[in-house]
């Protein structure tokens, strides 16, 4: 995927690009919808990278893509929301939330290409913005931590792009670590790695069905979450509790009320999901999983015939020990956590069963946990 990157550079620039950077996308094994209300979280990087190959230039950016062709040309370094609206509209608002985090970032030529599937949940979005940021991260010599790269992506989706979306994808994508999944704490920031358990393999289950959360969709889980957190009298659902919850079931909307529960108990899953790791109780990584997709499907109805035809053959073929839709929702990709003995028999049920359900063919994918995003000098 490098050497396409850089090919692609090359073919439209006609010189070398003076940097190359990346950045993975991410599965998230439990804790979904809970990072924008100061939750809990546990993403792990995958080895599926966003490439891009850079140079500094003078005048206007130039941004051409392998998977999405060529986007407008754009002076970055004073475009505003709503100014852009082609995919180019990633650059000119990761350098829009750099000079509103204090820095100063240049106009670039770009080629990107992606092994990350798009709309399908595992954060190609994200991915491109943490490798832009690596890129003028280097490129400038900005000092920058991967926290505050991620801190600055988030800033990029929420103010530029017009998602209200937590930063744990960004922190994913930024801070990942080969062979850990990341237990975070969204609200301090604080990451700590907990290796996958031995003999488990994460296998992305593709249900080729385009992930259809709209923007709005997304934004008004978002507003849900927060006038049920005010009914509560809470800053966040991170604070709240489900007896606090039945307890002003009255007071609130019904709707409300399901979001809340979602993430009140997401947050605990997620908690108890960081011991059963430790402990390598599959039983009860499989439980949690479960009753993450359920709460998920039912409570804050983000699920889809697809999603939960997916889960529904994972869960009868061999080898599975859990699996849960992962991602925004309505569409995209479940993980599964299976024994790694298994996998390729895992795989042929799964997607038999799949296919049998939906008349879609599916997809099945092993994928390593990855280390975050880089970027280096380029030297052809």
């Amino acid at each position: 995927m490098q050497a396409a990157t850089v090919a692609l550079f090359r073919a439209q620039f006609g010189h070398e690009p003076a940097w190359i950077a990346r950045a993975p996308g991410r599965v998230n094994l439990i804790g979904e919808h809970t990072d924008y209300n100061d939750g809990f979280v546990f993403p792990a990087a995958i080895d599926r990278f966003t490439w891009i190959a850079a140079s500094p230039t003078d005048g206007l950016s130039e941004l051409v893509s392998a998977n999405l062709g060529l986007a407008a040309p754009v002076d970055v370094t004073d475009s505003i929301p709503g100014a852009v609206t082609d995919w180019g509209q990633y650059a000119a608002g990761m350098a829009w939330a750099f000079r509103e985090a204090g820095y100063s970032v240049g106009n670039l030529r770009a080629a990107v290409a992606s092994n990350v599937p798009m709309g399908s949940g595992v954060s190609s979005s994200a991915a491109l913005e943490m490798a832009l940021a690596a890129y003028w991260q280097a490129e400038s010599g900005l000092d920058v931590d991967q926290v505050a790269m991620a801190k600055i992506g988030q800033r990029c989706e929420n103010g530029y792009i017009g998602l209200r979306t937590g930063i744990m994808d960004q922190l994913a994508s930024a801070n990942g670590r080969a062979g850990a999944a990341m237990f975070i704490d969204t609200r301090s920031l604080e990451i700590a790695y907990a290796p996958v358990p031995s003999g488990l393999s994460m296998v992305i289950l593709d249900t080729l069905k385009p992930r259809a959360l709209t923007a709005s969709a997304y934004n008004e889980r978002r507003s849900q979450c927060e006038a049920a957190a005010a009914v509560l009298g809470v800053a966040s659902l991170r604070d709240a509790t489900l007896a606090g919850l039945e307890a002003a079931v009255d007071q609130m909307d019904p709707t409300a009320f399901r979001r809340a529960r979602h993430v009140i108990s997401e947050n605990q899953r997620c908690l108890d999901f960081r011991l059963a790791l430790e402990n390598s109780d599959l039983d009860q990584i499989g439980a949690l999983m479960a009753g993450s997709h359920n709460s998920l499907r039912d409570d804050y109805e983000v699920s889809c015939t697809e999603l939960d035809a997916m889960v529904e053959a994972a869960l009868a073929s061999p080898g599975v020990v859990g699996v849960r839709m992962t991602g925004a929702g309505f569409g995209g990709c479940c993980i599964a956590l299976v024994n790694s003995s298994q996998v390729d028999a895992f795989n042929r049920s799964c997607l038999t069963a799949y296919k049998g359900k939906t008349g879609l063919a599916g997809m099945a994918e092993t994928c390593l946990a990855a280390d975050g995003a880089t970027a280096e000098r380029w030297v052809s």
